[in-house]
């Protein structure tokens, strides 16, 4: 088995943090997901540019609270 298919990719890991929250996956998250599991050949900016055409502008996440979080997720996802 190689090294590349021992590590677990970051999008999936988000998937799986996701399931296990019982946070529903919508076409959207597919999307970011595959970017997010890209993110060591993309690189940081590529990646955050690539989110962004996706829909996601949550790069200032200190400013937000769960609530407000918890809600795009459920606007998203329903």
């Amino acid at each position: 088995m190689s090294e590349e298919t021992k590590r677990i990719k970051f999008g999936d890991a988000i998937a799986g943090l996701t399931k296990v929250l019982h946070i529903p996956h919508c076409p959207k998250c597919e999307k970011r997901r595959q970017i997010l599991n890209d993110i060591q050949s993309l690189g940081i900016k590529e990646v955050v540019r690539r989110l962004r055409e996706v829909g996601e502008s949550n790069t200032n996440v200190k400013n937000k609270d769960v609530k407000e979080i918890m809600e795009k997720l459920e606007d998203c996802c329903n």
